[in-house]
């Protein structure tokens, strides 16, 4: 597979688990819903978290909250998973997106944010706002963890962050 597509919708939480801090092999590793992503460096996580931010000013017109579809009454012994590995900072694009509903009664609004080997589609703002705080947390972590963390350590989704060119 070289590209995938995930969407995101509603409340997104996930947990930051950090192997080897401080050494030559540190990894970090994100675990939200079905995706996990392996950091190598502070780099890798400020570029993920940059084209996040800059998907912000499209964010107005979408849907505040799209209800996350039903889960099954039982607990699958199967999960969809797709793991990616950020070694470095990546390219990204941001593109506001739209499209007449099937029963043509509405307009659907989405983001979509190309970002490497994925496009993510921001369907709603509780989704966006919860996805963009959980990279947050992770780049404040890498900041500590990672031998680069002092190189990349301002916050992309402040007003006054410049890239690095």
């Amino acid at each position: 597979m070289t590209h995938t597509l995930i969407r995101i919708q509603g409340e997104q939480e996930g947990d930051i688990t950090v192997f080897h801090a401080c050494t030559s092999t540190t990894r970090m590793a994100v675990t939200w819903g079905g995706i996990l992503m392996t950091f190598w460096s502070t780099q890798a996580v400020q570029s993920v978290l940059e084209a996040f931010a800059a998907a912000r000013a499209l964010t107005a017109p979408l849907m505040r909250r799209i209800p996350a579809p039903p889960t099954p009454p039982l607990e699958p012994f199967a999960v969809q998973t797709i793991a990616l590995d950020w070694t470095r900072g990546v390219s990204y694009a941001v593109l506001a997106r739209e499209e007449l509903a099937r029963d043509r009664t509405r307009t659907l609004r989405w983001i979509d944010l190309h970002c490497g080997p994925c496009t993510w589609q921001i369907l709603d703002q509780e989704g966006y706002a919860s996805a963009l705080e959980l990279l947050r947390r992770a780049h404040r972590t890498a900041v500590h963890v990672f031998a680069d963390g002092s190189t990349h350590s301002d916050d992309p989704t402040l007003d006054d962050y410049r890239p690095r060119q």
